[in-house]
């Protein structure tokens, strides 16, 4: 049995209701909050992290700095870019998991901020950082039932397989510059080399995230008859 909204008056006297809860103002209030929830919260982590940033590497700009640098400010450019499609693709009533999983993905982005030049410490954070989101993208997995894409199967296939490569590519990515971390601490005499090839992996783990979700989110795109051609 389904509940039937009815009309009713406030016999308490402590004013009228501005709108009554009822299934579809729940859904509309849900899809509403949602997105745009993520993306303040997403916003907000992205402020402060790119602050620190700056913060600690102006003071300080060798080669390798620079490089770290930069490397980090594509991550925050592509955990960006990835709320933003995903809050294009799905929907879903927010819960706590919802709300934990940026603080604990996108704040372990903040560490290696302070980490500039340390070649194996800042390694390692990022490492983590890799491992959380790979462990987040398998809970939006998890989540994501043929349900949120309706009849559209093929699009729900392709949003899978979509989460698998960037499972993939994030797990390679978080073992690659945790071995760079580890070749630095060990061999500190060519940290310059061992920072360098771990900002590569890092850089290849943005291009090949930036990648999937381009041609896979035009595909999918594709699917419901919109235009979004890749890279646009």
């Amino acid at each position: 049995m389904r509940y039937e909204p009815r009309e009713t008056r406030d016999l308490t006297g402590r004013g009228e209701a501005i709108q009554a809860l009822t299934r579809d103002v729940l859904i509309r209030r849900s899809l509403e909050v949602s997105p745009n929830g993520f993306i303040t919260i997403i916003s907000i982590i992205q402020g402060v992290a790119l602050a620190l940033l700056a913060q600690n590497t102006f003071p300080r700009p060798t080669l390798l700095v620079s490089l770290q640098s930069i490397t980090l400010l594509l991550v925050f450019v592509s955990v960006f870019y990835y709320y933003l499609t995903m809050s294009v693709l799905m929907r879903w009533a927010p819960s706590f998991l919802d709300c934990f999983l940026p603080f604990a993905i996108a704040g372990l982005e903040i560490p290696p901020a302070f980490f500039l030049g340390d070649v194996s410490s800042w390694c390692t954070w990022l490492a983590a950082f890799w491992f959380f989101t790979m462990a987040g993208l398998w809970i939006t997995g998890k989540w994501s039932p043929p349900s949120h894409f309706g009849e559209a199967l093929p699009a729900h296939d392709l949003f899978h397989k979509y989460l698998r490569e960037l499972r993939g590519a994030t797990g390679v990515g978080g073992l690659a510059v945790l071995l760079c971390g580890l070749l630095a601490a060990f061999d500190p005499w060519h940290k310059g080399l061992w920072g360098t090839l771990g900002a590569g992996v890092v850089l290849g783990t943005v291009g090949m995230i930036v990648y999937r979700t381009e041609m896979r989110a035009s595909q999918i795109h594709a699917y419901f008859g919109v235009n979004r051609p890749p890279f646009n």
